[in-house]
């Protein structure tokens, strides 16, 4: 089993090998395959401790994300689409407008300003009602719509669905799909020219990060082992997750677990380990069941010894963290280790009790540890603390980029209002940042999660001469051009030209203001990078790297 935290946005949960701390796109969306969180052979069990656990009786139930799917009509396109294909998808979106209140659908379907295209996301575990969903859309092979660039999704349902040879097992005849229920709802303006194939294939694809709205919450479960399934038990279980997890986070004392049976226990996500689900199912499956006040002490003797132990501080690390606040004077011995490992791992358990102390301790991790980078920008990211503040803004000048940009991203997930992360939305399609103004120059975009250009430190320019076509866009500058001219040629929108500075912060702005997207503004900054046009480098989808955790 492989862990890939996701800093600052969501987590992954993904398979051997070292993998981007990047969701994949996302939300994505959520595309990675299920880990085993209630494996037997996880590490999470040292017999020796002579501690029965939470996991030790239960496993985790409802921890895989669930695929959404539906169909939807796209408006908005210049001439582009049109000539929906019949069959089964088109007769699913002609009853769903008539439903809306459509009138002539079919010659809404037929127009070359409309697509009828296929919606999937994913929602992830531990999901709250009303969070975003990231969305991938594309239209069916026999669409004669040549590209969605410009379109925008009206709003429609996603629906989850299910197989009957799954819904009942001894179902003999041939397997069949079943619709479920309509758990997401979905809308939003496109951005195309993403994906595999050809520029052809790509334009007929296209992403809107956060455009649905999930309309379950989707807590986890744990499901008590057959021998063990009693009320008593059941209570046991909630009754010590929530003690021990309550003093680690600021805000009101709300229960995260719940027996509803014997056999079942409602397990929602406490705050700080909203962005490390893994982790949070570790250490929930770590804490004691029944302790007296002897085994308690010796147990915790036990664990303050392994701490010191390079060889066992990880799964001690845990334990004592599954153990809540009585802990965090054991932890801080931790920080005074000679070994980089024992500190880390002290300070990482610190930070989601809640414990400023691991401040100073993370930061040096990140600078000094590639492998340790991701887990201890995450845990930044989950202790809103002044000292995660200043850390991650001396990170945003590290010459790294995976750790600038990650930093970035640490910090708005801290504050989204940080003043230090602040940016703006251009065209209604993209987000421009200027960060670190004093820090060397680094352009970073992204293909995943957010579609946004993070500009670090002093001005980055392009190097002139250049000629570069993206979408209906050409941006052009001679050999001593000081400025540069960015020109539209549209048969729907006609002909417009600008000439700014070589600044690519202008020129983004440029682009944007005449009626730019996303994804030309990303083909535009590839055609730079390929032709080494930049005065600084480029960067994308730059993170730092999550190791296998054992």
């Amino acid at each position: 089993m492989k862990l890939r935290v996701w800093v600052l946005g969501g987590l992954i949960l993904g398979s051997l090998g070292c993998k981007p701390l990047l969701p994949f796109q996302p939300f994505g969306s959520w595309t990675a395959p299920q880990t085993r969180l209630q494996s037997e052979e996880d590490g999470d069990r040292d017999k020796e401790a002579g501690v029965e656990t939470i996991g030790d009786v239960t496993q985790v139930a409802s921890a895989e994300a669930i695929p959404v799917s539906g169909v939807g009509l796209v408006v908005g396109l210049d001439g582009t689409g049109g000539g929906a294909p019949p069959g089964v998808y088109r007769a699913m979106l002609e009853d769903q407008l008539r439903k809306q209140g459509v009138e002539n659908v079919k010659e809404v379907l037929a127009s070359p300003t409309t697509a009828l295209v296929l919606i999937s996301g994913q929602i992830p575990p531990g999901v709250r009602k009303g969070d975003p969903i990231d969305l991938q859309i594309t239209v069916p092979r026999e669409s004669k719509t040549k590209s969605l660039r410009g379109g925008r999704l009206i709003e429609c349902l996603l629906y989850d669905y299910n197989s009957k040879k799954n819904l009942d097992p001894g179902y003999n005849k041939p397997d069949d799909l079943l619709r479920g229920h309509p758990v997401v709802k979905a809308q939003g303006t496109l951005i195309a020219g993403f994906g595999d194939g050809d520029e052809a294939a790509r334009q007929r694809q296209a992403r809107i990060w956060g455009g649905g709205r999930c309309r379950i919450d989707r807590p986890l479960y744990l499901v008590l082992k057959s021998d063990r399934q009693l009320a008593r038990v059941a209570k046991t279980i909630a009754d010590r997750t929530n003690e021990t997890l309550h003093g680690s986070f600021r805000g009101p004392a709300t229960d995260v677990a719940t027996a509803e049976t014997k056999s079942v226990v409602l397990l929602r996500v406490a705050p700080q380990y909203r962005l490390n689900l893994p982790r949070y199912l570790r250490v929930v499956r770590l804490i004691p069941l029944r302790q007296t006040q002897a085994s308690q002490i010796a147990y915790r003797r036990h664990l303050e010894e392994q701490l010191l132990d390079p060889a066992h501080t990880l799964t001690a690390a845990l334990r004592l963290e599954a153990l809540g606040q009585d802990s965090l004077p054991t932890l801080k011995r931790g920080l005074k280790s000679e070994h980089a490992l024992v500190r880390f791992c002290s300070a990482e358990a610190l930070a989601y009790l809640g414990d400023a102390s691991c401040g100073e301790e993370l930061a040096e991790a990140v600078r000094q540890q590639p492998a340790l980078r991701a887990f201890g920008l995450t845990a930044f990211a989950s202790l809103d603390e002044a000292i995660c503040h200043v850390e991650l803004r001396k990170l945003l000048e590290f010459p790294s980029a995976e750790t600038r940009y990650g930093a970035f991203r640490a910090l708005r997930a801290l504050d989204e209002h940080e003043e230090a992360v602040q940016g703006e939305r251009l065209n209604d399609s993209f987000w421009l940042h200027r960060v670190a103004a004093a820090s060397p120059p680094l352009v970073h975009m992204t293909t995943t999660a957010r579609p946004e250009v993070v500009l670090f430190g002093e001005d980055a320019y392009l190097v002139p001469t250049f000629g570069f076509v993206t979408g209906e866009f050409t941006i052009t500058a001679g050999r001593d051009d000081e400025r540069c001219t960015v020109a539209r040629t549209s048969a729907r929108h006609g002909t417009a030209k600008e000439q700014c500075s070589l600044k690519v912060e202008d020129i983004l702005r440029t682009l944007a203001r005449l009626g730019g997207t996303y994804s030309e503004a990303v083909e535009l900054l590839r055609q730079a990078d390929h032709c080494k046009c930049f005065s600084c480098e480029i960067a994308v989808d730059s993170l730092p790297l999550a190791i296998y955790v054992y």
